[in-house]
This record gives structure tokens, sequence and C-alpha cells, in this order.
């Protein structure tokens, strides 16, 4: 266990063991918040560690092995000292900490005391059988269950309904479902099983949006028909999850944003709670992805710099109407499919976008189709290359006639290690160097050299028949559900959406020009307009009717 967190250990003649760490960041980044966080043991390792063994002052070491500075650590002891919040214990008191915000620990005392401690990590990985997992929170369920309506009942439809079906009645409940196609109704009320009776069908949307006795809408169309029914789902103030890409265009994702904002403006100043909006973007919740998701926001590993996510795949299956063959309705593949990994990239590296260079083709897959709408013109496969403000850099390399089965590969390498999420292998693999800086002449030997772990991440069977996505979208639901109840932030909110579907838009447009298009007030060479399309000027900016940058900042697109 200490080698695969890079601690090497001695034992010594007089049966002690001395172990050393890797060097470890003194600052890291609040996943949450953002703020930056003094999260390390080294003032308790300086002030603390003297005994018979131990010398405080000797104990802690710089990264590169030399001396730390007695008299710095001695300042920021005593400015924590100083700052210190001390309460005199209560007969059963319980103190809860957060310890990546606050710092703690006990002034001296005569007497006995006994401390009991309870420790939490961050969410478990779920493996094993689902009647296995752990109970949704006590919050969740004490609550009424979320009433869920699902317009469309296409795959993606079916496979939430499934879904939410293994949330758990006490939790949500599918109470309606809306699809024009007759066939596509059936096909979602045999997916409910025996919850089908609760069940209202729809082949409208207009009732069921308004209707009291649905709490939440779950939004599965084809992408095009996204902002027509936001537009009308938005005003009804019900908690809305809205499947990947928000929009096929910029503008509409931003005229969702807008809609949102005006919203809730009006219903604060009426003193009213606001439906929750959420992103639906299920790769954040592959089991594999997720925990490559918590090693990197750990902050163990330091700044992430690189970040690599490979997708080899069959081609698109049907739809209804082949509606996915076509860029007008899909908003294109990198609109359609890259939204996801553009997605991730924004999340693992913790920036925005500057700049994207894309090249890609449309080679092999529905050529020999024609239909009354045409040829269809979806690329089927593409490399792209994004730099982001904080220096960090990301690949994509995509390709729809690779394999017979979805294979994804997501890799971040940080300033410490590299961390690599495999699908379907469902297996992390984590290599936390040990040589950062120098290495010499020569290169690492074999006993040198970090020993990777590589941690297995099998999905629960019974999510893995719920649907395409790895039990993903069980995961999705459940954060979904929570912050609908109050139970938890928004995980990805619509500017999420309208992020990945913008730099999705511009992959597309570089592939078109054979340029690098720059993003948010850059040097720029090519600009995309309101709408996605592209217009050359003499300055060549790219701009949209607002910003799309990252709230607070006055970078444009």
């Amino acid at each position: 266990a200490m080698r695969s967190q890079g601690t090497s250990f001695e034992w010594l003649p007089n049966g002690d063991c001395r172990t050393i760490t890797v060097a470890l960041p003194a600052l890291r980044v609040d996943s949450r918040t953002g703020r930056k966080i003094f999260f390390n043991s080294v003032v308790a390792a300086f002030t603390g560690w003297n005994d018979s063994r131990n010398v405080g002052e000797k104990a802690v070491l710089l990264g590169d092995g030399s001396p730390v500075d007695a008299n710095a650590l001695r300042a920021v002891a005593e400015f924590m000292h100083q700052h210190r919040v001390a309460f005199p214990w209560q007969a059963g008191d319980v103190l809860l900490i957060d310890n990546n915000l606050v710092m703690h620990s006990r002034d001296r005392f005569e007497g006995s005391r006994r401390v009991l401690a309870a420790l939490r990590g961050p969410p478990l990985i779920i493996t094993g059988n689902i009647q296995e997992m752990p109970p949704t929170a006590t919050a969740l369920a004490a609550q009424a269950p979320l009433r869920i309506c699902i317009l469309g009942a296409g795959a993606m439809g079916k496979e939430h309904i499934c879904n939410i079906r293994l949330l758990g009645e006490n939790v949500a409940v599918v109470v309606a479902v809306v699809d024009p196609n007759k066939l596509a109704r059936a096909e979602a009320m045999q997916a409910l099983g025996t919850d089908a009776d609760r069940c209202v069908v729809y082949a409208d949307d207009l009732d069921a949006i308004s209707c009291d006795s649905v709490d939440a809408l779950v939004i599965c169309t084809p992408n095009y028909t996204h902002i027509d029914i936001l537009r009308r789902c938005i005003g009804t103030n019900k908690h809305i999850l809205c499947e990947k890409p928000l929009c096929t265009t910029v503008a509409d994702c931003e005229e969702v944003e807008r809609l949102l904002e005006e919203r809730d403006v009006r219903l604060r100043a009426q003193g009213r709670n606001v439906g929750i909006f959420m992103t639906g973007m299920e790769y954040r919740w592959m089991p594999p992805i997720a925990q490559l998701i918590q090693e990197v926001e750990s902050g163990k590993y330091g700044k992430v710099h690189h970040v690599s996510i490979r997708e080899h795949r069959h081609p698109f299956l049907v739809k209804v109407n082949n509606w996915n063959r076509f860029n007008r309705y899909t908003g294109g593949m990198l609109v359609e499919k890259g939204c996801h990994f553009f997605d991730l990239m924004r999340l693992v590296v913790g920036s925005d976008p500057v700049s994207v260079y894309a090249s890609g083709e449309h080679a092999l897959n529905h050529k020999f189709e024609v239909y009354d709408e045409g040829s269809p013109d979806m690329i089927d496969h593409a490399f792209a290359v994004v730099q982001f403000a904080n220096g960090a850099r990301a690949s994509l390399d995509i390709c729809m006639f690779a394999e017979d089965e979805q294979a994804e590969y997501v890799t971040a390498v940080c300033e410490l290690g590299k961390i690599e999420a495999r699908s379907p292998e469902s297996t992390v693999r984590v290599v936390q160097r040990r040589s950062v800086h120098w290495l010499g002449r020569k290169p690492p030997g074999p006993e040198e050299r970090a020993v990777p772990e590589v941690h297995d991440v099998p999905v629960p069977s019974v999510l893995a028949n719920a649907g395409q996505h790895e039990g993903a979208t069980f995961f999705e639901l459940r954060a979904f559900v929570e912050a609908a109840k109050g139970c938890q932030p928004v995980p990805v909110s619509a500017h999420d959406g309208t992020m990945a579907v913008a730099m999705g838009k511009a992959a597309q447009e570089s592939i078109r020009l054979g340029e690098v298009v720059w993003l948010n007030g850059h040097e720029n060479t090519t600009s995309l307009q309101q709408g996605g399309g592209v217009q050359r000027q003499s300055t060549r900016e790219l701009s949209t009717a607002s910003s799309v940058a990252a709230r607070g900042s006055q970078s444009r697109l």
C-alpha cells in the first residue's frame, strides 16, 4: 500500500521502520470552489514529530531533498496559532470537519480524555451486485419520490426509464412518457414493466410538461429539437435534465442560458424556488472515468498538463427518420459525439479552451445510403487538439468505424504522475513518478521506477444491462435527483453544455477551413459567428452574441 502511494520504507536494525514520501504539493486546488488550499501535514510533522526516534526539524525536506527553511515553517506555525479558533468541549459534543479546508488540533490538557474520530473519503465507486450497493442518502430517500416525465422514448429515453426504475420507487418514478411515434411509446411501456400502470402516455409534450403531477423533465429527443422543447419547458419551472448536446448551435445554447437566467431572476424576485437545470453528460459517470476524475481532483498528482482521449467504435446506429446521418440535425459528429470528450477535457484540466485545431473526413460510414434529405454528410473519424487558458493541452482521437464495440481511453498526465481510465476493460492505471525533476545521465533503473497500480472497476451486471453506457446513466440520474432534492449542487450546468458545443463547433469549423480556430478573444485566425457559421474578417475575430467563456471572465468566443 505504501509503495502504491510512492512511499519508500526501510526496516532498521532496532525494528523501527523509516518511511520517505514522494514530494507532496503544499498547495492544492479545491475542486468545488477553485480556491487554493494548504493541504499538507508539513507543519504537524515539523513541530510534532519529536520523540526518541524522530527530530521534527529534520523530518521535513523540500522536493529536491534539501532542508526546509526552519524559520519559515516556524512563522507559518505561529501564524496558524494566532488565527486558530478554539472552544471548550462539552459532554456529547460532535465536531464535523472538512479536512480539505481546515486543519485541526487539540490544546494541551491534564487528565484523561477519549476522542473518537470517523474518517470519510471520496465517494466509493460501486462494484458488485446492485443489491449490495450502499443505500441512497437518507435525505434523498426520506423525501417524496421525484415524479419524472420522459420526453423522447428512443434508445436513450428507454435507457433512462430502466435506470430510474433501478433508483427505487422511493427515490424517483416515471409518471409520464412523451413521443410522437406509436412504436416508441409501446416500447417505453414495455421497459416500464409493472410500473406502466401509473404512467401516462402522450403523443405531444404540451400537456405533459405543464401537468401538476410532474416534478421533473428528462429530454431525450433528437438534438435539433432541443431548443424548441426547452423554450417551452423552462417557463414551467420544473427540474430539467437535457441530454447532450445541449443544442446544435452555440447561439441556441446561449439562448437556453439566457432563458434560465431570466426565469431565475423573475422567480427569485417573487420569493419562489427555481427548478434546477442539468446537462446530461454520461461519460463523467462511467466508473473508470469517474475514478480518474477523483484521482485528479485529489490534488496529489499536482497540476494537469496533458490530457489525451481516444474513442474507437462502431458506426452510429439507426435512429428514427435517420436524423443522426446529417450535420444539420446533429450539429456535426464532433458536437453529437465529441461533446462528451470536450466536456471531460474542461473538467479534468479545470480551465476553458483557447484554441482548437482538428483534422477529419467522411471516409466510410453510410456513404452509400440515400434519403429524401440527400446523402449523409457526417464525418466519421477525426483528430482534435485543444489548448487551454491555463497552459494545458488535450487531444481527441475518434474513429467511428474502428471496432465492433465502444472502446474509450482517457489519460491525464500531471506534474507528479499519470492516470489512465480504460473502457470496456473498466480499469484505472495510476503511475506516481518517483523521479520528477532531475534524472541525470541515465534513465531510472528497475529499483528506482514507480510501480504502476492497476485497479479493476467492475460495472454491476444489472447496471451494464440497463443501457449502453456501462452504468453511467444510473449514476448521472442519481446525481440529478440529488440535485433536484437539494442534496447536492448541480454537477453539469447549462454553461458546461454550451462550452462542449462551442468546442465541437470550433473543431468542425477547423476541419472545414483547415485552420486553427481561436476562442475567448485570443489572437484569432477564424471567427465563429452566431449560429455556428464562419465569417472571414480583416481581423478574423471569433465572436458570438454573448460570451461563452467561464463566468466572471472577460474573454469571448
